[in-house]
């Protein structure tokens, strides 16, 4: 059946794909972490993801060519990843996003190869 709602498509099918798994007022993993660098986010969170990482499903993905956009059940919470060739972005519930930033903050301490602000 056709969905009509705009949300759900291109450009803007990101949104609902945050409605339609309770993200859309979800934390920002950018804005958790404001001294970080997209490059850095980008380079750092899928490590920091794996190891925090117990149970995972995947709920929905839309793709391209060159990224796109998946929502991920992370330990029993829902996650959304966008990753392309033009922005990062990272959005979850605060118990998991807090996961992810001290997941985060502890691999930056651990690595010199991590810039530090």
């Amino acid at each position: 059946m056709q969905n009509d709602d705009p949300a759900d498509h291109y450009p803007l099918y990101p949104l609902g794909m945050l409605r339609r798994h309770g993200l859309a007022d979800a934390q920002d993993l950018a804005e958790r972490l404001p001294s970080w660098s997209e490059s850095e986010l980008r380079e750092a969170f899928w490590p920091a993801y794996r190891a925090i990482r117990v149970t995972e499903t995947e709920l929905e993905r839309c793709g391209g060519i060159d990224g796109g956009e998946r929502v991920l059940q992370l330990n029993g919470q829902p996650i959304f990843v966008s990753e392309d060739i033009w922005n990062f972005q990272v959005r979850a519930g605060a118990e998991l996003m807090a996961a992810l930033v001290a997941a985060l903050e502890r691999q930056r301490a651990a690595s010199p190869d991590i810039a530090t602000p």
